[in-house]
């Protein structure tokens, strides 16, 4: 069976977002169910420099994404290509013979309106995108006006898909409130186990300054999450504080204290990881699961978060996993925790979580049955 993979996020630079992570792995899901030879990545792209990745079962095609030509577009209720770029990934989806098509993020339901009505659709929803763009429209107004495009295109989406796959409960419940449809399956945030066990993670920390971690990329919950969380919480615990992750590095000079470090983009995330003893999600709004958290989780790290950042993770009653809301929570759980010492910057408990429900392999059985269901 031949699957084309379709997606506007840029899957084929860095692996410096959540987004790219995920749709990273719906990738090698289907390459695991299906063969690599038999999925065929129809990437959207917004630099002309990916073109020349275009190989084999890789298939390129440029959209620009200048800001005038984004409006524009989504005059016409498409958001981040022209209709000639749409016309284009139809015509190969069709000629490439594909029995199955699966969109990742329902921001493209014109194009997936324009497909073959044989050709079997699976949307793969990040999140529900009429709230998304909302929640960014608090922070940036001037988003407000892709709102129409967004609410357009995920409700062709979800009209033209045959299967839907959601991350967590929260958003196939809103699945079914706005659209008065059910997902036929969630799969949460997953990863492959990249985890390597330093000699000193599970020794006894003697001292009693926690080194708190944050991994995430420079965007609005995160950059509002981070920002409370150094205004509000630091200045009254007894620990200092580390943020990595792509772009927070702008915000360096605004957000550096004396406590609190801002080391923005790296390549290569294992020792800051290593290096904390707890990592703090302090997410106060947003939409979908935090890929982070289940990063955490894979690194067996005691972990203080919102319930934001905790969304779709089964964690209750899990030691170690501590979920605050307010600034008092925060300062409660995390001084507490510092109080008894010794403690561990890794815990065998919550990295078996991970290889329990959160490890990548177990839902390749899963997804190959649900896109299989009902074919000759």
């Amino acid at each position: 069976m031949k699957v084309a993979y379709v997606t506007m996020t840029e899957i084929l630079g860095p692996v410096n977002s959540g987004g790219v992570q995920c749709c990273k792995r719906n990738i090698n899901l289907l390459q695991s169910a299906f063969g690599a030879e038999n999925v065929y990545i129809c990437a959207i792209t917004g630099k002309k420099e990916y073109l020349e990745k275009a190989s084999g079962n890789i298939c390129v095609f440029y959209s620009t994404r200048k800001k005038v030509k984004i409006l524009k577009n989504a005059l016409f209720n498409r958001l981040e290509y022209c209709r000639a770029t749409e016309d284009l990934v139809a015509k190969k989806i069709v000629d490439l013979d594909c029995a199955v098509v699966f969109f990742d993020f329902s921001r493209m339901g014109k194009l997936q309106a324009h497909l073959p009505k044989h050709i079997k659709q699976v949307l793969f929803m990040h999140n529900i995108e009429a709230d998304y763009i909302k929640n960014q429209a608090r922070v940036h107004p001037l988003k407000f006006v892709l709102k129409r495009a967004f609410e357009i295109n995920e409700m062709l989406a979800v009209k033209n898909a045959d299967v839907i796959i959601s991350l967590n409960n929260r958003d196939a419940d809103r699945l079914n409130e706005r659209y008065g449809c059910t997902a036929d399956l969630i799969i949460p945030i997953t990863f492959e186990d990249s985890f390597t066990e330093p000699i000193l993670a599970k020794q006894p920390h003697l001292k009693e300054l926690l080194h708190l971690l944050f991994v995430g990329s420079l965007f609005a919950p995160n950059e509002h999450g981070v920002k409370w969380f150094i205004n509000e919480v630091m200045p009254y615990v007894n620990a200092d504080f580390t943020v990595v992750g792509r772009d927070f590095e702008i915000v360096s000079d605004k957000l550096s204290r004396k406590n609190v470090k801002i080391i923005g983009t790296v390549d290569d995330l294992t020792d800051y990881y290593h290096n904390a003893d707890a990592v703090v999600s302090p997410i106060l709004f947003g939409d979908g699961m935090k890929v982070k958290t289940a990063e955490a989780l894979m690194y067996g790290k005691p972990i203080f978060a919102t319930d934001e950042a905790l969304e779709g993770y089964e964690v209750a009653g899990q030691k170690n996993i501590y979920r605050c809301n307010t600034a008092e929570e925060f300062i409660e759980a995390i001084n507490t925790y510092v109080g008894k010492t010794p403690y561990a910057s890794f815990d065998e408990d919550i990295r078996s979580l991970f290889l329990k429900k959160y490890h990548t392999p177990s839902y390749v059985p899963i997804i190959y049955d649900i896109i299989t269901a009902g074919e000759v």
